[in-house]
């Protein structure tokens, strides 16, 4: 992590946004990088909802179309969180439109015990 911006280093961006682009098979649009935000644009719902899962991204914005735009629909990670993801889909949509927000480790329930952080010995 680079200490600089708080975010991930430019080559550790570089290897996620990789990454990202090799989980859809190579079928992204365009990729936008910034110091903060790896943002996606796929060309169809099931690549966008297979990276929102992926990733856990529980926030979806949709816009609906004007006069001047078309409409899309932007799957985002919790704001605070950095690196921030966005996926962006600009087609038509298969309702219901699923977020995946991020869940606590299911083996969390296992344990009857409260956890303060301590290990036992």
């Amino acid at each position: 992590m680079s200490a600089a911006t708080g975010g991930l280093a430019p080559a550790e961006l570089l290897q996620v946004a990789g990454d990202l682009v090799e989980w859809v098979g190579g079928r992204v649009g365009y990729l936008a990088l910034g110091r903060t935000c790896v943002s996606v644009h796929v060309d169809n719902q099931a690549d966008a909802e297979h990276l929102a899962r992926l990733l856990s991204l529980g926030e979806v914005t949709e816009y609906p179309p004007e006069d001047h735009s078309r409409g899309f629909t932007v799957w985002s990670s919790m704001s605070g969180v950095e690196p921030r993801f966005a996926v962006h889909y600009a087609g038509e949509l298969v309702r219901p439109v699923r977020a995946f927000p991020p869940t606590e480790p299911w083996w969390d329930d296992l344990d009857d015990r409260p956890s303060d952080g301590v290990e036992a010995a």
